[in-house]
């Protein structure tokens, strides 16, 4: 794991922790109402939920850990400087993801960054070039967002329910499978059986949405 997913694993948990379980349960058109009014609460809980995928996304593109935590930064700058020109009813997903897709777009285009990256070894100009064009025409509008969305709720009501609780605790709410086995009463091996074969069903079930779901299958 880099050393960048350590430390976003270790403030995003300890931000999670002196947030309001009320708020982390909050539909996303309350939290972001309240962020077009300034609440940087309402902005926390969003960016917690969505600076892990965000980054995951980013990564598949540029794997540079410094570089793809900057255009995350970035992204939720942006979101957070038009937070007056945001919607309440606005997909939030859809929004996050093109705006960074855009700021890597932009990166990857950009002749002086990649020059930066061809003389320092970071990269090579035949990667960056495939990158760039599986980027370009990956599609982050709403429509995409709400298909995967209705996708992943029919995944997970069709899982066995066993399935369907550790899966949820660990892939949502970001259990580790030791808490889960206690949560449960089940053992760890349980866990990761149930994980592993939930894992197996939602590659089938959103092979043709990746990388834009890689979060889900980041352990």
């Amino acid at each position: 794991m880099p050393n960048g997913l350590i430390r976003l694993s270790f403030v995003f948990l300890l931000v999670l922790s002196h947030l309001e379980l009320i708020e982390m349960t909050e539909p996303e058109a309350q939290l972001v109402k309240k962020i077009m009014n300034g609440d940087d609460v309402a902005f926390k809980v969003l960016y917690n939920k969505y600076f892990p995928r965000l980054y995951y996304f980013i990564y598949e593109f540029i794997r540079i850990d410094d570089i793809a935590e900057n255009i995350v930064q970035d992204t939720f700058a942006t979101f957070w400087e038009k937070r007056q020109t945001l919607k309440e009813d606005m997909n939030v997903s859809s929004y996050l993801y093109s705006v960074a897709r855009n700021n890597c777009l932009y990166r990857l285009r950009d002749q002086r960054y990649r020059q930066k990256l061809f003389t320092s070894g970071l990269a090579a100009p035949n990667e960056l070039n495939q990158n760039l064009k599986a980027l370009d025409a990956i599609d982050t509008s709403v429509l995409v967002f709400n298909e995967i969305e209705q996708i992943i709720d029919k995944t997970l009501e069709d899982l066995p329910p066993q399935c369907k609780k550790v899966f949820m605790l660990s892939r949502f709410e970001g259990m580790k499978n030791r808490e889960i086995a206690e949560e449960l009463n089940i053992t760890t091996k349980a866990v990761e059986g149930h994980i592993t074969r939930s894992l197996k069903i939602f590659k089938s079930t959103l092979k043709d949405y990746l990388p834009l779901v890689t979060y889900i299958f980041i352990s």
